[in-house]
């Protein structure tokens, strides 16, 4: 009987993944322009993109409690593309010829989840003082223990709830797409689950200064509540700006400390889900990271450079250049993934987790404002 292979079979590795270069010239060259055409790219001065069509729009607009409307739906250079791919390839459809050259988004998200390390230096949080530090960091792993729970409890795809309790646990949507690769998630699961986090994000701008205004607390730790129980930047900004100026002034000081923390978030979702399906080896119910038979070296890699972030290897000069290179490699990973979406697969996973994104965001921001309050009357918080 004839051995018959499987694209699935063949792939060992991520590198194992890839096509030739000829094969997969015509996607890579759709996700080069779709790229080129969605965000501010180093070395590319091209005026006409998404980015700068969405700061035209926010000018037109106008802010939004000081805040650009763009940047409140969390417009960067993730989603830019992704948004452009799925319009194009929703609208116009994507030809075969293109489809192998999508593949390389296996060699292009771990390579850019490696050149994130440089990103985040821990350090520059320690300004901020001892308490939150804490407050930032429990609550990141609090959030993401109390939201993969809850998937459960609501018989969410593990996939699904993983991407939730990253994104919804830093405070980044995008971390999702930064889990993809590591729990082997679905595409429309990640901007499903995404979505659900930006949602919360919006609702959470008004829920959190209505919750506050029962509790006593100074606008600079009504800032840092922002920080943690909102969502990203301008987000958390908008929430903050309705207490007053001082506490959106704290807000950029403490958003520092939930930003250099951020990949400890997602390796915890990662490893939670890992070292379950270890320990679960049979269970027809586990699906994240159920094609992850050991632990990824490139993960290693990942935190190995961290590490030396951390030690200051990387200069300031390097640090900034190698973000644009980020920039530029998760645009065209997120080009990729944009154009093999479909309505479909993201209308597919339903609304469960947008539910489940709920319940454990609102949880979060009560169980947040009660540790706020307490630890500001024991004085473990300066006045």
């Amino acid at each position: 009987m004839p051995m018959t292979t499987t694209y699935d079979v063949e792939r060992t590795s991520f590198l194992s993944a890839l096509y030739s270069f000829r094969e997969a010239l015509p996607g890579l060259l759709a996700m080069l322009f779709i790229g080129i055409f969605s965000n501010n790219l180093a070395g590319v001065p091209n005026p006409f993109t998404l980015e700068n069509l969405f700061h035209w729009l926010d000018g037109v607009i106008g802010p939004f409690n000081h805040q650009p409307f763009f940047q409140i739906l969390n417009s960067n250079f993730v989603w830019n593309p992704i948004l452009l791919g799925f319009i194009i390839g929703n609208v116009f459809g994507v030809p075969d010829s293109w489809k192998r050259g999508l593949s390389y988004i296996h060699l292009l998200m771990p390579l850019g989840i490696i050149m994130l390390g440089p990103h985040f230096i821990i350090d520059h949080a320690f300004k901020l003082g001892l308490w939150p530090i804490v407050i930032c960091t429990g609550f990141m792993f609090l959030t993401a223990t109390m939201t993969l729970f809850i998937s459960r409890l609501f018989k969410l795809d593990d996939r699904h709830g993983s991407v939730i309790a990253g994104g919804l646990s830093t405070g980044d949507p995008h971390v999702g797409v930064i889990l993809m690769p590591l729990i082997k998630a679905k595409g429309g699961q990640v901007v499903n689950g995404s979505i659900c986090v930006i949602g919360f994000g919006l609702i959470a701008m008004f829920l959190l200064p209505w919750l506050a205004s029962f509790v006593t607390l100074p606008q600079k730790y009504l800032g840092l509540s922002s920080v943690v129980g909102v969502g990203n930047g301008h987000q958390a900004l908008f929430a903050a700006y309705t207490f007053g100026y001082e506490a959106g002034r704290y807000v950029l000081w403490f958003d520092v400390g939930r930003h250099v923390i951020m990949p400890a978030g997602f390796l915890y979702v990662f490893l939670v889900m890992f070292i379950r399906k270890l320990w679960n080896p049979t269970n027809p119910e586990i699906h994240a990271t159920r094609e992850v038979d050991k632990f990824p070296i490139w993960v290693g890699v990942f935190i190995f450079v961290w590490i030396l972030a951390i030690f200051h290897v990387f200069k300031e000069p390097a640090h900034h250049a190698i973000f644009n290179m980020v920039k530029w490699d998760f645009s065209l990973a997120a080009a990729a993934l944009g154009l093999s979406l479909s309505f479909k697969d993201i209308a597919s996973a339903g609304v469960k987790g947008f539910w489940v994104t709920c319940t454990a965001g609102v949880l979060r921001i009560v169980l947040l404002l009660a540790a706020l309050v307490v630890c500001f009357k024991l004085g473990l918080l300066e006045g």
